[in-house]
Order: structure tokens, then sequence, then C-alpha cells
């Protein structure tokens, strides 16, 4: 380890894209500076390591740049979009590039590709996506077929709303708008309507997949070569059951994360012909461990990584070990990450970041072990300015542990604060994670302490944590676990019990409104983002892409046809025990939470004589589940710091 860190050679060089300006460091942090686009993000290598591309905001919008990597120069714009922001791409060979492109927060992706040769905005739409009566069409890219470099697999629902299938595209083929079709397309996969997840080898060939009937999930499979799957194992998808998540190199073996038999999700391999679960790889007594990581090169497993407290790897490669202990130990007190390596893996992206830092990415040449600094993503930050994210961890007025992150300002007494109160959104199978938060940092550059809980039903701890969620928590004990978290932070002398505000996204806002209208007593106001606030409406307007999940989502919810249940879960029904002022913001777009969430709410208030001001209310017409566009971010937070001056200081 001394030996390979002694000949890494660690040096800066300017990034010489002229196309984008340099900004002025500023001792006083403004609302733009945590919440506008960062100049660079999702670094990729080409797989030949010839170029690099990132998404950097040309024309205020996330377009695609590349460079070439020997010597950083001749950057070239690809893409010009100036409506939308690309929301993923991918390098299908060395010259094309792939990407989806959502409109406008519908969560309908169409998928395009673009020559790097080509002129810049000179891009080919390859699958089309449309949003109609009969539901949202979308499409994603499925498999990168390295061994093919004329051919991607895709998913779309064009055939079936409820059923997406999967398609082998060519890259020379282009949709045709008026038919509606790509004509190229070949379905190697028809879905049968109830198979929710395709599993395909390291050839890119459909060997297994995953069903959903109401609760019940089966793993189906089938050998090299067979055309028909067969039934696995048959599961209740709330509890225990395998999860395939990779073939191991020769195209037999499984790598896969199951709970059975256990609490925590835990890797193993799995023997799909004898129908064995076999060696546990590595699991965790604390969490879930679903991720893995492979040498396509060498084909093997190299590490394994999960999210304790903070984020951990265990190494099954002495080679992989050596080489990130080296790194670790030239970026003391970060984390460090490689996010993208050319075909060869002489080459390879390594990410450094921290809770205080938004990251650096350095460029490692393995060949002249060299350790090269690139950009960083949000250069007018300054480390030393944020403040520190904590895990803490308390039990519930029922005994249950919970687990969470507090973000108190830098140079704070630490005592009697005013509290942010930031539950997250899903909240089935979904947790808050230590890291850089822009949120979090920006309230604490004004004087607010952030708190975010992973309250029962969030994962990432175990079936029977998720579980405790389930059936009508929703406003009850999932809420106890929220109203505990400020009572906790209270008792420890951290909070000013009479400065707490709650905001939250999805059902963070849910929780927000819910807050306000069952502990009226405990918050100063709320920010309700793109929040559900009416369960009845949440499974009245569920996305028909969805229905196959209406089963599961009654079992975690509630029983929509419990109008007792649904009354009492719904803040709707409550606004008159609202006492703190609320600020409601809505996506118009929005396909998950409708936007009559926010509309009915808006309604209620000015029904017992609360009327929101043009700062309380934010409804933005080109913007779905969450904003998007820089411009409305930055117009947002902007109100949002105005709001929480009015009733925290």
């Amino acid at each position: 380890m001394k030996k390979i860190l002694g000949t890494f050679m660690l040096f800066s060089c300017l990034f010489p894209w002229h196309v984008i300006a340099k900004l002025q460091q500023a001792a006083n942090y403004k609302v733009e500076d945590f919440f506008k686009t960062p100049k660079f993000s999702n670094l990729s290598l080409s797989p030949n390591g010839k170029y690099l591309a990132v998404l950097s905001p040309v024309k205020n919008r996330k377009n695609i740049i590349i460079i070439e990597t020997e010597g950083l120069q001749n950057a070239k714009v690809i893409t010009q979009f100036q409506d939308q922001d690309i929301n993923s791409f991918f390098w299908a060979n060395n010259n094309e590039i792939v990407f989806t492109l959502d409109s406008n927060g519908k969560e309908s992706f169409s998928i395009y590709k673009i020559n790097i040769e080509s002129k810049a905005g000179r891009v080919v739409q390859l699958v089309g996506a449309n949003v109609g009566t009969s539901g949202i069409r979308s499409a994603s890219i499925t498999h990168l077929l390295p061994a093919d470099p004329k051919h991607i697999i895709v998913s779309y629902n064009g055939r079936n709303i409820k059923a997406p299938d999967l398609y082998k595209l060519p890259l020379d083929s282009r949709w045709n708008e008026r038919k509606g079709r790509n004509r190229k397309m070949d379905m190697i996969a028809k879905n049968p309507g109830n198979i929710e997840a395709w599993l395909l080898d390291h050839d890119g060939e459909v060997r297994g997949a995953a069903t959903i009937d109401g609760l019940e999930g089966q793993l189906l499979y089938k050998d090299k070569g067979e055309k028909e799957f067969k039934v696995l194992k048959s599961f209740n998808v709330l509890d225990e059951h395998i999860n395939p998540l990779a073939f191991d190199f020769d195209n037999k073996k499984l790598f896969v994360s199951s709970n059975v038999g256990r609490d925590k999700q835990a890797i193993y391999l799995y023997d799909p012909k004898k129908n064995l679960l076999g060696q546990e790889i590595f699991a965790n007594e604390h969490v879930d461990v679903t991720n893995i990581h492979f040498s396509r090169k060498r084909k093997k497993l190299v590490s394994i990584s999960y999210f304790d407290e903070y984020p951990q790897e265990v190494f099954f490669d002495e080679k992989t070990a050596k080489m990130m202990a080296s790194f670790n130990q030239a970026f003391p007190g970060k984390q460090v990450a490689v996010t993208s390596q050319s075909e060869d893996e002489k080459l390879k992206i390594v990410y450094v970041y921290s809770d205080t830092d938004p990251g650096h990415y350095y460029l490692f040449d393995e060949t002249k072990q060299s350790l090269k600094s690139l950009l960083a993503p949000m250069d007018w930050i300054k480390p030393d300015d944020m403040s520190a994210m904590k895990p803490i961890q308390f039990k519930s007025r029922d005994g249950l542990l919970l687990h969470g992150y507090l973000t108190i300002p830098k140079n704070s007494s630490g005592k009697a604060l005013p509290l942010i109160v930031n539950p997250h959104g899903g909240p089935f199978g979904i947790r808050d994670y230590w890291g850089f938060n822009p949120e979090a940092q920006f309230f604490a550059s004004r004087g607010y302490a952030t708190v975010q809980v992973n309250f029962r039903g969030s994962g990432g701890y175990g079936r029977k944590f998720q579980q405790a969620g389930y059936g009508g928590k929703w406003g009850a004990e999932m809420q106890n676990d929220i109203t505990d978290t400020v009572n906790y932070l209270v008792s420890e002398g951290i909070v000013d019990v009479n400065k707490v505000c709650i905001y939250g996204a999805s059902y963070g806002g849910y929780a927000t409104v819910a807050g306000l209208a069952f502990t009226p007593e405990l918050y100063k106001c709320g920010i309700d983002y793109v929040g559900v606030t009416d369960v009845s409406l949440l499974f009245e307007t569920l996305p028909k892409h969805w229905e196959s999940q209406r089963e599961v989502l009654e079992m975690q919810i509630g029983d929509p046809s419990d109008e007792a249940l649904m009354k009492r879960m719904s803040p709707l029904q409550h606004v008159d025990k609202i006492k703190a002022p609320l600020m409601i913001v809505q996506g118009a777009k929005d396909p998950r939470v409708v936007k009559q969430h926010a509309t009915n709410l808006r309604d209620a208030l000015a029904e017992k004589g609360v009327i929101l001001s043009d700062d309380e209310w934010i409804m933005k017409e080109n913007e779905g589940h969450g904003f998007q566009k820089q411009e409305n971010k930055v117009e947002l937070y902007t109100k949002m710091e105005k709001f929480l001056a009015r009733y925290l200081k």
C-alpha cells in the first residue's frame, strides 16, 4: 500500500473549458450557491479512455460536454437543449453516447443518441415517449451490450402501459414520430403483464424475471438458450424473498441479496439450476447489504458496499483493496469512490467527498500510477465553511431504535437552536444518508439545525423495521417517530422547543402537513413540497403503470376502502386543526402526487380564512415531482429563506 501511494503523482490542472465562466468566491453564500446546477456532474470515461464526458450547464440546462482525456483539452459541447435537462447518459461505444430526456417532470422518458464527431446538437431520437389518456409511455436503457457496440437493450411500455417489454435496439435506427415507432426495434422479451423486472446475463440474454400478482411474487429463470421460464421461488413480496443482483461471469450462478431466514438483507451466491441458496458472501448485523461491484476485465467480484451510519466497503480482491487503501490514505477524512473506468480498467474516475465537501473528481492512471486533479462540481463551496452532519440514534416512545442525522450550524453554541425537521420521501424502502446535503448546508448557513430521521418504514434497517411502518401507520406511529425526534433533541438541550419548523417533499410533504394538523403545538411553521394531503386521492390517481403495485401499497399504507382510516390519515380532513403558517410547493405535471393535493389544501385553508401569499404558494407548470430547473429551484429556496426567517428568527 505504501509503495503504491508513494508513486502517486498528485497535481492540479486548470480545466480549459471556455464554455464555463469562472465563478468568484463570495464570503457569504447566496441561495443560488447551494442550488444552482453544478458546473460538472456524471463524469464518465469512454470505453477506450480517450474521452471524458460530463453533464454541464450550457444555456442554463444540463447538456453533455466531452474533452480529450490526454492533456484534458479540446472541450466540445455536443448537446444544446434549452428547455430540458438531460437526465442521464451512457457511452454506447467509443463514438456514440445514449441519453434520456424527460418532458417537464412528466416522467415520460425518451431515449436519444449522439455521435461525438457530429455537429453539436445533432441528436437522433431512438425511442419516443408520451403522456396520454392511456397513461405514461416511457423508455429506459437496460443493457449496453459491451461486446456489441452497435446495439443496446431497452425497456419500453409502448405495447402495454402496465407491462414493459425488452427490445434490442440498433444504434443506426431512429424513431418515427408520426407512426410512433422505431421499425428496427426487435422485441426480445414480451411481458405477459406481471413481470416487474428482467434479469439479463453478461451477454445480454434474458435469463430471469421477477413477477408480481397482488402480494405474490415469483422468481423466474431459464437456462441459456431456453425459451420458457420456470418458477424457482414463490413468496410474499412484503416478506422474505430473494432479489437477483447479477450473474457471475460464468453466466450460471447468481449473486443475490436475500433475507430468507433472517431480518437483514445479505449477499449470497445462488445456484438457479439447483434452486439452491448457497454460500453467504457478506452480511451486516445492523443494516441491509445489497450493492456489489465487479471487475469486468478480470471477471470477478471485487467489493461489496453498504451504508450503516457512514458508507462502508469490504473487498474481495487484493488489488482493489490496495488501490482503495492508497486513495483513502491520500484523502484522510474523506470518502472515496471509483465512479467510472475505461474498458481496460487502466483509467479511473475517482470521486472524493464528505459531509462538508460537495466533492472533487480525479483521474487515476494505473500505468503511470498518477492521480490527477480534474474538477470540483461546486468549486465555489469551501468545505471549511460548511457544517458537519453527525449520526444520531435514540429510542422512540415504544422502544424502537431510530437512526438519523443532525446538522448543527458551524460555530454555533450547539444549544437551544432553531430546528428544521426534514422527513424523507418514499416512505417505504427509502432512507436518509450521510453526505453533502445542499438543503442541510443551506439551512445551517442561515443558523438552523436540521434533523433527518429514518422513522419506522424506512429502508435499509431490515424487514421488521420496514414492516413496523405498514398498515395505517401514516400520521400515527410513523408520525410519532418524527415527533419523538424533536422531543429528543429538545431534551438534549440542542433545540429550542419554541423554534421548530417542519419541511419535506413527497411523503415528507405529507409528514409536514400531518405534523401541523396532528401536533399543532409542536411546529411554528411548515413547508409542504409535492406532498400527499389526501390518501384516498393518492390511490385514485395512481399512475397506470404502477397498477401492479396497488395491493402492495394498500398493505403498506392502508385499505383505501376504509373511509374512517382514510379520513384519519389524511391531513386535508383535519385542516381546522392547523395553526402554524404553511407554505405549499407543487409541480403541475407531477404524475405521482397530482396537483389536486396542493390545490385542495390551499382551498381548504382559504375556507377557514387563511389566504396564501405569492411567497407561500408556488405552482410551477413546467415541473413534476420535485423541481429540476435551476431558475425554479433558486426561486423556491429564496422564498423558503424568507418564510423560515419570518417564523423562526
